[in-house]
C-alpha cells in the first residue's frame, strides 16, 4: 500500500488533470500490480485505459443526449421485414465509420410510419459511437427554424450549426 502523502499527491494531480477515473482506481491498480508484479509502465498503460475508456463512454452519452433525439432507437432493433426492398447491407455500410468521414447526406424518403426516423435515430447513435458529433431533426423542424427572419436566426446559423455536427435526419416527417 502507498502512504498516505502519495496517495494525496495522486489524488491532486488527478483533480488537477480532470481525471477521475485515476482518481477512483488507482489505488486498486496499484494493489493489483503489487499482487501481480507489473513493472512501472504496465500499472501506467492500465490507469491510463481505465481513464480513456470512461471518457469515451462519457463522451458517448453526452455526444447521444446532445443530438436531441426523440427516442433511442437502434438498428438491431428495425424491423427490416417490413420493407422488403430495403437493402440491409446499403444500411449497414451508412452505419459504418468509413460512410461518416465522407460527410455525405443521406436522405430518407418514403411515406409515413415505415420508419425513417427509426433509421435515422439509429444511424444517428452509431455515429455518436464512433466519436461523431450528430444534430438530430425532423425536416418540419429544420422548415420552421430556417423559417425564421435572417436577423434573429437564419439559415447562416443553421449552416454553421450543421457542419459543427453530422447531420441526420429524415427525409419527410
Amino acid at each position: 500500500m502507498s502512504d498516505n502523502h502519495t496517495g494525496k499527491q495522486i489524488e491532486f494531480a488527478a483533480r488537477a488533470l480532470k481525471m477521475p477515473a485515476i482518481r477512483r482506481c488507482w489505488a486498486e491498480l496499484a494493489e493489483r500490480a503489487r499482487t501481480d508484479n507489473w513493472t512501472h509502465e504496465e500499472y501506467l498503460a492500465a490507469i491510463l485505459d481505465r481513464q480513456v475508456s470512461e471518457r469515451e463512454a462519457n463522451g458517448t452519452v453526452l455526444r447521444i443526449s446532445g443530438a436531441r433525439f426523440p427516442a433511442v432507437k437502434t438498428l438491431e432493433d428495425f424491423n427490416f421485414d417490413r420493407l422488403p426492398g430495403l437493402r440491409r447491407d446499403v444500411i449497414a455500410h451508412l452505419a459504418t465509420s468509413t460512410r461518416i468521414a465522407k460527410s455525405d447526406n443521406v436522405i430518407l424518403l418514403g411515406p409515413p410510419g415505415v420508419g425513417k426516423t427509426h433509421l435515422a435515430i439509429a444511424l444517428g447513435i452509431k455515429a455518436a459511437h464512433n466519436a461523431y458529433p450528430v444534430l438530430f431533426d425532423t425536416t418540419t423542424g429544420w422548415v420552421t427554424r430556417l423559417e425564421v427572419p435572417p436577423n434573429r436566426r437564419g439559415i447562416d446559423n443553421e449552416e454553421h450549426d450543421a457542419r459543427e455536427a453530422e447531420e441526420v435526419r429524415p427525409g419527410v416527417s
